[in-house]
């Protein structure tokens, strides 16, 4: 096999591209019988990820390219040589691959149909917009506060009311929070609960007791939950400014368009739903049960 010749036939992306226009199924490499195709090659080169390409020159890319799919192919031939083809985990992963690969092929006709026969009926007018902004501008796009927090958790109460006074005595929280807390992830990092919260993406059991605190530093009472007793830390404070018009006229656009798609496949399937015999299993179904039963009564 001359390399040096494979390598040559690819000076840049560009190349890469244009001439591969011309016939995607030409083979360019053949190794034993096995042919790699313009396609195979152009698919390759799509999907190079990022990193790759800052790291390779752009005039070295499609070669690049060219011999990873020999040497891939290289050491595919080899693997069947030695039977591996036949192992029962690869088959296992076959079967899998191929499962997914039907449900893929499913999913993508079904969205085709939902495209051509609802899609591209749907209107949404600048009044459903307004009016629906209009509609929850003082609740979903309103102004609020959203809060950074640190917690210590405990198993019992009379721990977290001892962990409680320490705190009101001046002991650090993080320090104690590496010691007492039970929770390990926020432990390590003095307590600190990752993201941001606000009233309505936080547990009601806490939320009131958190959003009372006033500034800065300020620690809760002890608070019960199924995971035991929290001691809540204000961290950062901050309030979100109400959203303008229309910095959310496209998210609203498109809440109203799922909604709208979503009631037009509800009428399309009740149409023709009658058309459509749908049967169960009913052995499996009482075989099912007996072993729910038999579950029950052990």
């Amino acid at each position: 096999m001359n390399l040096k010749y494979i390598i040559l036939l690819v000076v840049s992306p560009l190349l890469l591209v244009s001439c591969f226009k011309q016939s995607s199924t030409d083979w360019v490499v053949k190794i034993n019988k096995e042919n790699i195709t313009r396609d195979q090659i152009q698919n390759r080169f799509n999907n190079l990820p990022e990193q790759l390409r800052t790291q390779i020159p752009q005039d070295q890319q499609g070669q690049y390219v060219i011999n990873q799919l020999i040497q891939d192919e290289i050491l595919y031939q080899e693997a069947v040589k030695n039977t591996l083809n036949l192992n029962k985990d690869y088959q296992d992963y076959v079967k899998a691959l191929t499962t997914q690969f039907e449900y893929q092929k499913k999913q993508g006709l079904i969205e085709l149909y939902i495209k051509e026969k609802i899609d591209a009926n749907i209107k949404i007018s600048e009044q459903e917009v307004v009016e629906a902004f209009e509609k929850n501008k003082e609740t979903v796009f309103n102004a609020y506060d959203e809060v950074t927090i640190s917690h210590i958790l405990v198993q019992s109460e009379k721990e977290a009311n001892q962990v409680y006074r320490q705190l009101a005595k001046g002991q650090n929280f993080k320090n104690l929070a590496k010691k007492k807390s039970i929770d390990k992830d926020t432990a390590e990092n003095g307590g600190r609960i990752p993201g941001k919260f606000n009233e309505k993406n936080i547990s009601k059991e806490f939320s009131k007791s958190i959003f009372s605190l006033k500034s800065k530093g300020k620690f809760t009472k002890p608070v019960k939950s199924d995971a035991g007793y929290h001691i809540f830390r204000l961290d950062e404070k901050s309030q979100v400014k109400a959203k303008e018009y229309d910095e959310v006229k496209d998210f609203i656009k498109n809440q109203i368009f799922i909604s709208k798609r979503n009631q037009e496949i509800s009428t399309l399937l009740d149409s023709i739903k009658d058309n459509y015999k749908v049967e169960q299993n009913e052995n499996l179904s009482t075989e099912e049960n007996k072993e729910q039963q038999t579950q029950e009564n052990s």
